[in-house]
């Protein structure tokens, strides 16, 4: 089968989607199949990895998608592979280009990466659904931006700790643990320079959780016991930095209980093919669900890949599930 594997991109992920889609292509290729393996922001040709990609294709980095998507030696693969982690590669935007131009490819609906991407749109989902999530409020930046209303808003409705995030970013990229009621304006800065909309929640003490979904099925739940004490960005992508344990030690009853919650969850959010919910297990035992990724990474720290092992899956068969579902086979 000819595949073409999708990586890079302009998000603040690119570097983790390099990574990811450098595994894929090799895995693929592993599994016998023709893979051409391109970086989003360059030419159909490829800059040796040796040359540095300049700023200028990063920023031209999603119309030169377009270009490639067009291209005949793209337009004669069987499926496209997209590795593509964040921004207008997990939103939808990518997802919607590929459904118009006739593609076959791996994970969610642009429906379905657009809502789940929405930290908004989902927690309203959750709450809603009875999907426990953790306590919320969100503000957007429309022209002039009171910082003192929103400082005063969060304080009265927050005890410290608290999180603030972004709301259209994954990988912990712009979120803060704040501690202290002063570290509040610089956790708002810091969201703001991603998004034009920032969460802020309850921060959940407990035990860092996920649950992979593979089609219709739930994965075993791993628990994440980082080095820093929150599952950040040095953490997920550093080799040593965090310990795994799969399945994680919760007991079966409470095991199938998250399970069946994030397949729930899945299906609200109207994800498809597979992905992965992240979430906090209180003192009490009790869940508290945060978000979910509609392509996590595939890189060799990645937690999908862990939780396909637990099941007997080597990463060169998860591929190859990922494919059989995304070419419409769903059973």
């Amino acid at each position: 089968m000819k595949i073409v594997v999708l990586m890079g991109g302009t998000s603040s992920e690119r570097e983790v989607s390099l990574s990811s889609g450098k595994n894929i292509a090799e895995a693929l290729k592993r599994n016998g199949h023709d893979v051409l393996l391109l970086d989003t922001v360059l030419p159909i040709g490829q800059l040796q990895e040796s040359i540095p990609v300049t700023v200028k294709e990063i920023e031209q980095g999603d119309e030169n998608l377009l270009h490639l998507l067009i291209e005949p030696e793209i337009r004669s693969a069987d499926f496209i592979f997209s590795a593509l982690h964040g921004g207008s590669g997990e939103n939808g935007i990518v997802q919607g280009i590929l459904q118009i131009l006739g593609y076959q490819f791996n994970g969610s609906s642009a429906e379905g990466c657009a809502i789940a991407m929405d930290k908004v749109v989902s927690k309203m989902i959750f709450e809603k659904n009875g999907i426990p999530t953790p306590k919320w409020l969100y503000f957007e930046r429309i022209g002039g931006f009171d910082y003192a209303e929103t400082i005063d808003k969060i304080a009265r409705k927050f005890q410290l700790p608290l999180v603030i995030k972004p709301g259209h970013e994954g990988s912990t990229v712009g979120l803060t643990i704040v501690k202290k009621h002063e570290q509040i304006k610089a956790a708002i800065n810091k969201a703001l320079k991603y998004n034009s909309v920032f969460l802020v929640e309850e921060y959940i003490p407990g035990r860092e959780l996920t649950v992979a979904v593979l089609g219709k099925r739930a994965l075993p739940v791993v628990e994440i016991r980082p080095k820093h004490g929150i599952y950040d960005y040095e953490c997920k992508y550093t080799s040593g930095m965090s310990e795994y344990i799969v399945p994680a030690d919760i007991g079966d009853n409470l095991a199938e209980e998250i399970q069946d919650l994030t397949i729930n969850a899945f299906n609200l959010l109207r994800c498809s093919g597979y992905g992965r919910m992240d979430l906090r297990l209180c003192e009490d035992n009790k869940p508290c669900f945060l978000e979910m990724n509609t392509l996590p990474g595939m890189t060799s720290t990645s937690l999908v890949p862990k939780a396909a092992k637990a099941v007997g899956l080597s990463f060169e068969q998860l591929l190859e599930e990922i494919i059989r579902i995304g070419m419409g086979d769903n059973e």
